[in-house]
C-alpha cells in the first residue's frame, strides 16, 4: 500500500499541479463504488486529492482550495491536473464543458498498449477519429500494438470502451473489456496511462510530459516504448507534443 500512497508532483505553478497517479488510487471518493459507501469498516483506498493534501498540504496558502476537474479510473496510471484556486477550477471546468476558447483550455493525451483483435473497417488507418457510444476520441496508431490517443468529449471509460468495443483492441490487462491478462504483471493496472497534459492559459501555453514509472520493469510496458527512467521514446514524445494538425488528426 506505501507504493500507490506515492504521489509525484510533475509540475507546480500558482494555478496548478500535474501529479503522476498510480494504479490502485482513485480521482475522486464517489468513484469507489458502492462497496466502500455502505461499509465503512473496509479499509478505502486512497483518493488522489487526499493523498495530494496529506504529502503537500503545509504549502503556503493552505490546500482548503485545491480541486480536481477531471478523472482517471483507478487502473490508469499518469498525469491528473489539480487546481490550486477558484478561478483555475471555474475556467478550466468551463471548457471542458464548453471546449473551444472558452475558459483554460486542457488537452490530454494517452499512450496504451493493446492485444490481438480484429480492427474494425472503420478504424484501420493510421490516425483518425473514433467517434462512437457517443464519445470522440483522435487516435495515432504508433505501430500494431501501440496507440497515442487524445480525448476531444468526455466521457466513462472512454478511451478504455473506444478501443475495445469501437476499435477491437482492448487495452492490455483491461479485463472489464476484454483485454489479455499479461503474465506475471499486476492485474489492477492496465496498459493506459496520461502520458501529456497541456494548458493554455490566456498567451500562456505549457506542455507537460509524465514518465510511465509504475512497474515499469519491462512486462505489461515494453521497453519498446518506454525507457527505465519511464520515458516514453522520443518518436513517442514527439506525437504527444505534437498538435493534432501536425500528426494527421
Amino acid at each position: 500500500m506505501s507504493k500507490l500512497r506515492s504521489l509525484p508532483i510533475v509540475f507546480e505553478c500558482n494555478n496548478y499541479f500535474i501529479v503522476n497517479k498510480p494504479y490502485g488510487m482513485f480521482s475522486q471518493p464517489g468513484d469507489m463504488g458502492q462497496q466502500y459507501a455502505h461499509h465503512p469498516h473496509k479499509s478505502k483506498p486512497p483518493v488522489v486529492l487526499d493523498e495530494l493534501k496529506r504529502q503537500y498540504g503545509d504549502r503556503p496558502g493552505g490546500c482548503l482550495e485545491w480541486r480536481t476537474v477531471h478523472r482517471l479510473d483507478a487502473c490508469v496510471t499518469g498525469g491528473m491536473l489539480i487546481v490550486k484556486n477558484k478561478n483555475a477550477a471555474i475556467q478550466f471546468s468551463k471548457n471542458l464543458r464548453r471546449g473551444g476558447n472558452k475558459g483554460f483550455k486542457m488537452t490530454r493525451k494517452y499512450v496504451a498498449l493493446v492485444g490481438d483483435g480484429e480492427i474494425h473497417p472503420k478504424y484501420t488507418g493510421d490516425s483518425g477519429i473514433i467517434q462512437c457510444l457517443g464519445m470522440v476520441t483522435k487516435y495515432r496508431r504508433f505501430d500494431e500494438r501501440c496507440y497515442v490517443l487524445e480525448l476531444v468529449s468526455g466521457g466513462k471509460h472512454q478511451i478504455r470502451r473506444h478501443l475495445a468495443q469501437g476499435v477491437g483492441q482492448p487495452i492490455l490487462n483491461d479485463n472489464r473489456f476484454g483485454g489479455i491478462l499479461v503474465p506475471g504483471t499486476e492485474p489492477t493496472q492496465i496498459a493506459l496511462h496520461s502520458a501529456c497534459i497541456k494548458t493554455v492559459m490566456g498567451f500562456q501555453r505549457r506542455a507537460h510530459l509524465i514518465p510511465m514509472i509504475y512497474n515499469n520493469d519491462g512486462k505489461l510496458w515494453d521497453s519498446k516504448y518506454v525507457d527505465s527512467k519511464g520515458n516514453f521514446i522520443p518518436e513517442i514524445q514527439r506525437v504527444l507534443l505534437n498538435d493534432s494538425s501536425d500528426i494527421g488528426l
